[in-house]
């Protein structure tokens, strides 16, 4: 009797544990994390300025040009106009939950889109589309590629009476020996002026209404008409390249007489694969500026990006089962809350006051804070699972890139399960697990001292607090002329 209690409470914990990983799968499935990428002035604060509107997370949409937008929170970057640090943003759209990343578009800031790659499922490439493929646009497509990263492209400012499609997508596929699976037809009147967007896979013509385009109108396209033959031909280009990059649509165009009736979701569900896959690279176009393309670039985050669940990048990560593994990304330091750290949750629950241990340099520490993050502002919660980004505080020798966990047997544990998994040494575990950041040479150099000898340790701790938030940061002491030389 006491061996039947004991296997049917064996059983029923077996159920418990099955139920609980099928729900932490379950929700990390409505995860994106997300960094928008660009060359400078191509639209990026903008069109996540949007994004914060139609998601409800604030009531007002700031502009660029009047230095009240909510990502570009720092007095620099109201001032000028660009985006120097990478504001990370939480956002809720359609059940899903949406991390995104306003990174910098300059190329003196490029350390910080490093920071920020080395943690993302997937990024969204924003094109000037009067320009095309711009200088910055190549650094941070390379960036892309050398983590892996799928992602999809949006041709902003298509209301510009010289913006082109076809520009866009002539150049993406020579400088990047891509193939572009375009989704939307821009839709104008005969004076030039954008009003829509032909929606390629639905067969519909989507307008924006309100006065700030929160209402989103879609109109089936009719028979026989100039819209229909611009959507019937743009679609058949897409299925044939989606045919080369797919054995389901492949198998379908073989064994049917009529491409055309192949239904949106099996499209969709194709487009997913090859963008995950990074085949192919869906293509969307709009006019933040102007609220129009913003919404369906916000569906296709979540159709075409992937969930951490299916990034393959992030399988070393599973073998810290339910023990926290995390990887420090940013670090900004708050007179109020002193040195604030953001992490990428790759397993486990990471609880308010916790200790983690920091694998990269053998030492624990108790973080005190745990907190969503709201570009400058925070809001504060008990815990946070896998998948996610966080902010915390208490992490006081942390840097950029150190990854974090529950203990050193934790880490232990996961090497070994790794190294036997993968059949790799213990070294080659530590690197898949470590992914060193890729920092690039500096594009800046001054020399500063300190206004007198009693100046000199407040300035070396400013700047060892630097360092710690920006790891490109080069210092260097010329013994000769007493005085500082950085590098960035």
């Amino acid at each position: 009797m006491l061996f039947l209690h004991q296997r049917l409470h064996c059983n029923a914990y077996i159920k418990h544990i099955v139920k609980r990983y099928c729900h932490n799968i379950n929700k990390m499935s409505k995860i994106r994390n997300i960094g928008i990428l660009a060359h400078i002035d191509a639209g990026k604060t903008t069109t996540t300025e949007r994004m914060l509107f139609y998601s409800g997370l604030i009531h007002s949409m700031g502009e660029v040009h009047d230095g009240n937008t909510v990502t570009d929170y720092m007095d620099q970057e109201r001032n000028r106009g660009i985006t120097i640090t990478s504001a990370a943003v939480t956002l809720p759209w359609k059940k899903h939950n949406i991390n995104l990343v306003d990174t910098p578009g300059h190329i003196d800031f490029t350390m910080q889109v490093e920071q920020t790659l080395n943690i993302l499922d997937g990024a969204v490439i924003v094109l000037d589309s009067s320009a095309g493929v711009e200088a910055q646009t190549l650094t941070v497509w390379r960036q892309t590629d050398r983590y892996m990263i799928p992602r999809i492209v949006y041709a902003n400012k298509m209301d510009r009476s010289d913006a082109s499609l076809p520009l866009c997508i002539n150049l993406l596929k020579s400088k990047f020996d891509i193939t572009p699976l375009q989704l939307q037809i821009p839709v104008r009147e005969s004076n030039g002026r954008l009003i829509g967007l032909i929606d390629v896979l639905k067969k519909d013509l989507l307008t924006w209404h309100g006065d700030n385009g929160q209402k989103v109108i879609c109109t089936p396209i009719e028979n026989n008409t100039k819209q229909w033959e611009a959507l019937c031909k743009v679609r058949e280009v897409l299925i044939g390249d989606l045919a080369d990059m797919d054995e389901t649509i492949a198998n379908i165009v073989l064994n049917s007489d009529n491409i055309n009736c192949i239904d949106c979701d099996t499209l969709l569900s194709a487009v997913r694969r090859a963008c995950i896959s990074q085949k192919g690279v869906p293509l969307l176009c709009g006019s933040s500026y102007k609220n129009i393309g913003v919404q369906t670039l916000m569906d296709s985050i979540i159709d075409y990006l992937p969930s951490p669940n299916d990034c393959i990048t992030l399988d070393p990560f599973k073998f810290f089962g339910t023990s926290i593994s995390a990887r420090a990304f940013k670090i900004v330091y708050e007179k109020q809350k002193g040195p604030v750290t953001f992490l990428r949750i790759y397993s486990g629950t990471l609880e308010k006051g916790q200790k983690l241990y920091n694998a990269s340099q053998s030492k624990s520490e108790n973080i005190n804070r745990v907190m969503i993050a709201y570009a400058d502002d925070y809001k504060e919660v008990n815990n946070v699972e896998s998948g996610n980004i966080v902010a915390v505080t208490g992490l006081k020798n942390t840097v950029c890139g150190d990854l974090l966990t529950s203990s050193n047997n934790a880490v232990k544990n996961a090497l070994t399960k790794l190294s036997k998994s993968k059949k790799i040494t213990q070294e080659e575990s530590i690197e898949m697990l470590g992914v060193e950041m890729n920092i690039p040479d500096p594009v800046f150099f001054c020399s500063i001292e300190p206004p007198s000898q009693a100046y000199q340790l407040a300035l070396d701790n400013a700047l060892l607090q630097l360092h710690r938030e920006d790891p490109s940061l080069r210092i260097q002491y010329d013994e000769e002329t007493g005085q500082t030389i950085l590098a960035d």
